[in-house]
């Protein structure tokens, strides 16, 4: 399945001299890819011979005949469903009384809504950062995740949200460890859960416009030589070069959507207020999601040629500034 899902939809590929959004630069089968593959294989295989032939594995002479009543503590879930072990433990205890039933808030939101939800918005967002950006179609070139600092911000707050409740599925051994109270990092975990992510949302999305605000810079100042030389006015000023055409067109040549209008978020809709709320809600949700963006220095040709590498194989590309 995976040789015919990348048959069909081709890889990715990082923007870099002969490669767009129409083709895929990359080794041939045979026999760059089929030499890379043999010496993976024979490497995985030295390396297991190796561990066969000097690595012990369970010297049961070590730990004496088995005892049932001896067993060891600190035992934790996988890892796979460690989050899950860490929001059970920090639900409170809450339950609900209705009609003669008693429901149970703590396994009903930790162990069946919450991964309802996790995996309900991972399988929605590719649908969703379409829907906001307006175009449809492939594309074959990677974005980096300076250039798409709310979907980083995004990520990396859902992976300290995970981080906080995979401590917290430990946090029983945690205490132990180091000799704190349960119940004090029970709380600090809970407040985490809701303090952590935003706090690293805002952190990640300034990141990385400080980092494009960087790449501006070099592409209009070019990159520090290290040298300092003296005006006729007396003064010193550090000497710059400009950036070699291979490292601005890779700086440059990437996709780089605006906000869409209130007329493209839209999109033909018609009238109606459902209609109208929900154009409504795409503009001002593509808003947010762009519209924080440092401005490249490019020419109108500039901007046509990145246009025509970043389209897909359709020719479809998201709207951006003219």
């Amino acid at each position: 399945m995976h040789i015919l899902l990348v048959f069909a939809l081709k890889h990715t590929q990082w923007p870099g001299p002969g490669r767009s959004g129409r083709n895929v630069v990359g080794l041939p089968f045979f026999p760059q890819y089929v030499a890379k593959s043999a010496g993976l294989f024979f490497t995985l295989f030295g390396l297991l011979a190796a561990l066969g032939a000097v690595a012990q594995i369970n010297p049961i002479w070590n730990y004496g005949p088995y005892r049932a009543d001896v067993v060891s503590t600190g035992a934790q879930p996988d890892w796979y469903i460690g989050f899950l072990e860490g929001a059970l433990r920090l639900m409170p205890g809450v339950e609900t009384r209705l009609w003669g039933h008693t429901i149970m808030w703590n396994p009903l939101v930790t162990a069946v809504l919450l991964p309802g939800v996790l995996f309900t918005a991972l399988y929605a967002y590719p649908f969703f950062e379409r829907w906001i950006t307006g175009t449809p179609g492939e594309r074959h070139l990677c974005d980096r995740p300076r250039d798409r600092p709310v979907r980083t911000a995004l990520g990396t707050a859902a992976l300290s949200c995970y981080a906080v409740l995979l401590l917290a599925g430990a946090q029983d051994i945690l205490a132990f460890v180091f000799d704190l109270s349960q119940q004090a990092l029970t709380w600090t975990l809970r407040i985490g859960f809701f303090a952590v992510p935003p706090a690293v949302f805002w952190l990640t999305r300034r990141l990385c416009l400080a980092l494009q605000s960087g790449e501006r810079r070099l592409l209009t100042e070019g990159e520090a030589t290290g040298l300092v030389r003296q005006g006729a006015d007396g003064g010193f000023r550090p000497e710059h070069r400009a950036l070699a055409p291979g490292e601005r067109y890779a700086v440059l040549a990437r996709e780089r959507p605006r906000p869409l209008t209130p007329t493209e978020g839209a999109g033909g809709a018609g009238r109606g207020r459902l209609r109208v709320l929900v154009a409504r809600t795409r503009w001002a949700v593509s808003g947010w999601y762009y519209g924080d963006r440092i401005p490249y220095p490019t020419t109108a040709e500039q901007r046509r040629k990145i246009a025509e590498t970043t389209a897909g194989p359709d020719g479809k590309r998201p709207p951006e500034d003219g």
